[in-house]
């Protein structure tokens, strides 16, 4: 019966974005909620460092199981915000109870905190993916980075694909996300190589100059010179088995594909997802890392008032026109995928 509502949800949220709707008859499709803001790594791109204006904490499980109750068609849970989500002790169990209910989970994570015995919780607790923070297989490079020891993270991450294979499980699959800056860029067949020999399932390159819009310019990358790299990268990895999306980031790069738009085009996340703080704050997506970006409280408010609320329906309506109503729009990442479903709005309407 789930499934069918999440379907149905699906479909009714398609429909209300090609209508522009700003009072939705649909939930969102996907959410990410934060069970924790601790973090046990200082890495030197998060904005946790200068963006943390909460006090530190942890979700429990009961306000968990309250969220997720209160958003019964979701499909998809990503379990993870400012913190380290390991760090929270009823981590599996939360990430149980979504699944039982189909919901698919995944995790972004470190991996230092992963033993035995949290790895079989992880993959019993019907954990979809895990998403390794890998940016570099060079201990030196990973502790500039992260602050960090990189030894533990390996050892965690070889504990989770042996308990995995000795209970012949295919979930989680384990993925790399590896950011791609100006202390790593010149490791990224070493990144590869090593997600070869630990037998991860795929690694997914993001150049961080999509994310900070060219604002750093001691992490970014001149996109001429990542190229080069990825191009030399490709040739000499070509014998390896792991899987990788570096000919998508190319081919991307090739077609101009992060270069902004020169016009406004909507963006669509207002219509299809959610943030939740561990507290039950909620904002419009991860790229708000401010208590002021909370539009509401989960926790404390029925959750249509929040959705469909005055100050959410305006928000939407600034959306539709693809007006930069916050500062945090104006580097946004998310451009191209708005992009692509704006031209796929615009055909349905003219054969409409």
């Amino acid at each position: 019966m789930n499934e069918i509502l999440r379907k149905i949800n699906r479909f009714v949220n398609k429909i209300e974005i090609v209508l522009g709707r700003t009072k939705l008859f649909s939930y969102p499709q996907s959410v990410q909620i934060e069970p924790t803001n601790r973090c046990n790594q200082r890495c030197i791109m998060c904005p946790r460092n200068t963006r943390l204006d909460v006090p530190i904490g942890d979700l429990s499980l009961d306000n968990f199981k309250k969220i997720i109750d209160k958003l019964p068609v979701i499909g998809n849970l990503q379990l993870n915000g400012l913190g380290e989500p390991l760090l929270n002790k009823e981590l599996p169990e939360m990430i149980k109870y979504a699944t039982s209910k189909g919901i698919k989970v995944s995790i972004n994570s470190n991996c230092a905190l992963i033993d035995e015995s949290l790895a079989k919780k992880l993959i019993d607790s019907g954990l979809n993916l895990l998403k390794v923070s890998m940016d570099s297989p060079d201990p030196a490079v990973y502790n500039s980075i992260r602050n960090a020891p990189l030894e533990p993270v390996i050892r965690g991450i070889q504990t989770l694909i042996k308990i995995r294979k000795e209970k012949k499980s295919h979930t989680p699959q384990v993925w790399f996300n590896s950011i791609i800056m100006k202390n790593n860029y010149k490791n990224l067949d070493e990144i590869l190589i090593l997600g070869d020999k630990l037998k991860i399932d795929l690694v997914r390159f993001k150049p961080i100059n999509i994310f900070w819009a060219g604002k750093d310019s001691d992490l970014t990358v001149e996109i001429k010179e990542l190229k080069n790299e990825i191009e030399k990268v490709i040739k000499i990895t070509k014998n390896l088995k792991i899987k990788h999306n570096l000919e998508e980031l190319l081919n991307r790069i090739e077609t101009n594909f992060y270069q902004r738009p020169s016009k406004k085009i909507p963006c669509y996340s207002l219509w299809t997802e959610l943030y939740i703080q561990y507290y039950g704050g909620v904002r419009l997506c991860c790229e708000f890392f401010s208590k002021k970006d909370d539009i509401g409280n989960i926790l404390k408010e029925d959750f249509q008032k929040i959705w469909n609320g005055s100050k959410m329906r305006q928000i939407r309506k600034e959306f539709k026109r693809g007006n930069t109503y916050f500062p945090a729009c104006r580097s946004c990442n998310r451009f191209q995928k708005n992009i692509l479903l704006y031209n796929k709005i615009k055909k349905l309407r003219i054969r409409v």
